[in-house]
């Protein structure tokens, strides 16, 4: 093991001393980490990491310490590069701090923190410094909303705030103009998608792996976007900069629309939060994912109607607890061709899907093993693998069933490709919630993990508490008709009790109103 060590350590050692970087070099040192954290075993890891932390420079916190994590998955890492970053004051540029937390929040997304710290890093210590962000924002950039007078009578105008909004093949994008039309439409009000681009869209320190964002260019300035055949207004911010000239525009546009409330599509949302941490204007989060959602907003809806902060450690359960209400995010079913034609399944008597717009990083070798496991048990079964995944077709390949696995890319209409498919399989992931909704309204059951959005979406009934029980649910499908044919029903009635998107569009509403009385009472957050 000594060799490899050493080998592995070298080579990152090399870009850790290095002082100059272009996209590619940064590109080339993620990819070098991202081959150890997925090709060498976790002792051999650890040493490297040991080797690391003794022997690289410790004057880039930040490069430095998100490798370390990547190794190790032990969040201590990144405590010690938000601590730094805070112990910075306000000499620190308030876009470093934004694109650090956010690729820190990619990386927990994506599940790769190990060790105890996870049950309490995020309601502590991220939510504390997204919490500082957003105030150092305010007092440096000098943007502090003005506190609005509450209007007489009923909500008449509402402002959905998210930080991306992409195209329809995107599911958030979907579902914030989905939500957005509804309340126009359906319950006569006057609503505006403010797209604020906040994700980050251009690296700005050296942290490992980068995170980037999809940024529409064409998406600029205000216009109507149509979708499936429904069209809203859009305020669409394009610059790249986290910047205050930028957070200025966007403020002002939102104070100068004069919403009634501002709801903040999906968390850690500093706009929103700017009128929310001053009570200027009500503001209530509608979580784009399950468990803990990071927002300062004077109401902090569910996922689902379970209470997630029950599971917060006591200390830090409060700021959650007391603003947080049940509810049910729902889905809109997108149109279907309802044929799609054979996508290379031949004959095969039973076709397991897997669907993401993240296989590459939610494919992990464990998931796969466990996609090997599932056909041995299912004799002349397919896996069919749906979404942009470049890496993976490569991978699959080295799979003892590697010659029963498709991969079919993109696919534009994925209820057409359920009908074709006879049971979903979820990673161990925190996303899929969209995915698994729409196999279950086609009558797909799903086979999931007891946590992330897909376990939420589809209830307990489809959830197994481990790896063993997942093999036996998935082949016990394959291998007993009687079960799936009582799976199919299940899945259709699971989808009819938590798709109403037209009742969840106005429970918001409602909690809306409650947040205008917070308001109005002076009580806020």
């Amino acid at each position: 093991m000594s060799d490899m060590v050493e080998a592995w350590d070298a080579a990152l050692m090399g870009y850790l001393v290095d002082r100059e970087f272009d996209a590619d070099k940064i590109n080339r040192f993620s990819a070098l980490c991202e081959t150890v954290r997925r090709e060498v075993d976790r002792p051999t890891r650890l040493a490297i990491a040991e080797r690391l932390h003794r022997d690289a420079p410790s004057g880039d916190t930040v490069r430095l310490h998100s490798v370390l994590f990547m190794l190790t998955g032990d969040l201590y890492h990144y405590e010690r590069i938000l601590h730094y970053l805070l112990l910075g004051g306000d000499s620190v540029d308030p876009a470093l701090m934004h694109y650090s937390y956010w690729c820190m929040s990619r990386q927990l997304f994506l599940g790769a923190a190990t060790g105890d710290k996870a049950g309490s890093f995020v309601a502590c210590d991220l939510y504390r410094f997204h919490e500082a962000l957003v105030r150092l924002v305010a007092r440096r950039w000098s943007l502090t909303p003005p506190v609005a007078v509450p209007g007489d009578g009923p909500i008449r105008r509402v402002a959905m705030v998210t930080n991306q909004f992409v195209n329809d093949r995107h599911q958030p994008t979907r579902d914030c103009f989905d939500f957005a039309s509804r309340l126009q439409d359906e319950f006569g009000l006057d609503v505006a998608i403010i797209n604020t681009n906040l994700l980050p869209a251009r690296v700005e320190n050296l942290f490992i792996p980068p995170m980037v964002a999809e940024l529409v260019e064409e998406f600029d300035g205000v216009f109507a976007m149509e979708m499936f055949g429904r069209r809203v207004k859009v305020a669409s911010f394009t610059d790249r900069a986290f910047s205050q000239a930028k957070l200025s525009a966007i403020v002002e546009a939102v104070d100068g629309y004069n919403p009634d409330l501002i709801v903040s599509f999906g968390g850690s949302n500093i706009v929103a939060d700017l009128f929310a941490e001053t009570g200027a204007r009500p503001v209530v989060c509608i979580p784009t994912t399950s468990g803990l959602t990071i927002s300062l907003a004077h109401i902090l809806l569910g996922f689902d109607e379970q209470d997630y902060t029950v599971s917060i450690p006591d200390l830090y359960r409060a700021p959650f607890a007391r603003r947080f209400r049940p509810f049910t995010f729902g889905y809109t079913l997108p149109p279907t061709r309802g044929d799609m034609g054979d996508p290379g399944f031949g004959d095969a008597p039973f076709v397991f899907a897997v669907v993401g717009t993240r296989l590459d990083e939610e494919a992990t070798p464990d998931f796969l093993a466990l996609v090997d496991d599932v056909l041995d048990r299912c004799p002349g079964a397919l896996v069919a693998f749906a979404g942009r995944a470049p890496a993976l077709p490569g991978r699959l390949a080295s799979l003892r069933n590697g010659g029963r696995t498709r991969c079919l890319g993109h696919v534009a209409d994925i209820r057409a490709l359920y009908r074709r498919c006879h049971a979903f399989l979820n990673p161990g992931r925190q996303g899929g919630g969209g995915g698994a909704g729409y196999a279950l309204a086609e009558g797909v059951p799903v086979v999931t993990f007891a946590w992330g959005d897909a376990a939420s979406v589809a209830g307990p009934a489809f959830t197994v508490p481990d790896r063993a029980a997942y093999i036996d649910r998935a082949a016990g499908l394959f291998a007993d008709p009687d079960a799936r044919r009582r799976a199919v029903d299940a899945a259709r009635a699971r989808f009819a009790e938590i798709g109403d998107r037209r009742r969840c569009a106005e429970r918001l509403l409602a909690y809306g109103e409650e947040a205008r009385a917070l308001i109005r009472a002076g009580r806020g957050n």
